[in-house]
């Protein structure tokens, strides 16, 4: 158990001892590294022996904390001071397997640090790949395996992050372990470690710095889209051969609902999009209901014409006077809602590729 003042140092001195093998220089240093601060403060400094040995040992009055044990023209190894006496052993020309005794935080961070580097790189290399893929003219389905890879990478890293938190009894090990997952992880599921590992240490400062940051990201982030998951509502409009329209009519089949305007300029750089996905993908059975918030019949039609939209077209001519504006809770153009065959929107404001991945991703083969 551990209470929320358990972050105090217990220990006035914090002494690393061991012997480094194979080192190319004979000075060391120890440096605080501090959320929030990319400037590492100095806090010792010590030499390695002739034989390999070394004692740096530093009066430390304040809060458990995140050191870099650094080696001249070698590696930084962090350490934790859980306790007052840590035992440091390596090797240079292997310097990541070296072997810490009497920290247990610094022994977890040794451990994570080693399985992170690893899956931390095949996230990058998996996003990299996607990101070249996705800009690329390769199918949607090529491209949708590579997202998957890329998915499972990131899910990896951040399974492991989560797991770690949650089993760290260290507050400065929880922190430094948080602003990590910043990189890979989604803002809401930071801000659930953040709030359990608040409960656990309250007084600890470099947690509450970042539970303030991640508390301002998401303030920032806009919000989902209001009517996700519920049923899409219905409404009767004019197509433009001047017959009526019910959207109800098509209940039971997918639909992409497309919201535009001639006079759009955005909405008329995208109209392409909205035509290779109806190219691709009304085989699967998606229908496309294009509706216009003009005021002009002639410029509609004319855009009509101009941009090849041969599929079901409708307006009422009343531009954002149009009920359809606040039923859908429609703010700019161009928007769309995917609404699946149970009436249901699933998905909300997709452009160009992220159109035909999600198409491609429900649609029936």
């Amino acid at each position: 158990m551990v209470a929320g003042t358990s972050c105090k140092n217990k220990h006035a001195y914090f002494e690393i001892k061991g012997k480094i093998a194979h080192a190319k220089g004979t000075k060391l240093s120890l440096k605080q590294l501090a959320i929030g601060n990319q400037n590492p403060v100095l806090i010792d400094t010590g030499i390695i022996n002739k034989d390999g040995s070394f004692d740096l040992k530093t009066f430390m009055p304040f809060d458990q904390a995140l050191f870099a044990f650094s080696i001249e023209n070698g590696p930084d190894v962090y350490l934790i001071n859980d306790v007052a006496n840590i035992n440091l052993n390596l090797d240079l020309d292997h310097y990541k397997q070296y072997s810490v005794e009497g920290s247990p935080s610094s022994i977890q961070l040794h451990t994570f640090l080693d399985a992170y580097s690893a899956d931390y790189k095949k996230v990058v290399d998996k996003v990299s790949l996607y990101d070249s893929v996705e800009k690329s003219e390769a199918a949607d389905s090529v491209v949708l395996t590579y997202k998957h890879d890329k998915d499972a990478a990131l899910k990896t890293v951040n399974d492991l992050i989560t797991n770690t938190v949650q089993q760290a009894i260290n507050p400065a090990l929880k922190s430094y372990l948080l602003a990590k997952s910043f990189a890979t992880m989604e803002k809401e599921n930071i801000a659930k470690l953040m709030a359990a590992s608040k409960e656990q240490f309250k007084s600890y400062k470099p947690i509450g710095f970042l539970e303030t940051i991640i508390a301002q990201q998401i303030k920032q982030t806009p919000a989902p889209y209001s009517l996700l998951g519920k049923q899409a509502p219905s409404f009767v409009m004019t197509d433009n051969y001047n017959r009526p329209f019910s959207l109800d009519s098509i209940k039971g089949k997918y639909v992409l609902l497309d919201f535009w305007a001639s006079w759009c300029k955005p909405c008329r750089e995208e109209n392409p999009n909205v035509g290779k996905a109806y190219k691709l993908y009304r085989r699967r059975g998606l229908e496309i209901v294009s509706v216009s918030l003009d005021s002009s019949m002639h410029q509609w039609k004319q855009a009509l014409d101009n941009d090849n939209l041969y599929w079901q077209n409708v307006s009422d001519l009343k531009e954002w006077k149009s009920p359809v504006v606040d039923k859908y809770k429609i703010t700019a153009l161009p928007f769309n809602v995917l609404i699946d065959t149970t009436g249901e929107i699933i998905a909300a404001d997709l452009r160009g590729r992220d159109l035909t991945m999600k198409l491609n991703e429900v649609l029936p083969r």
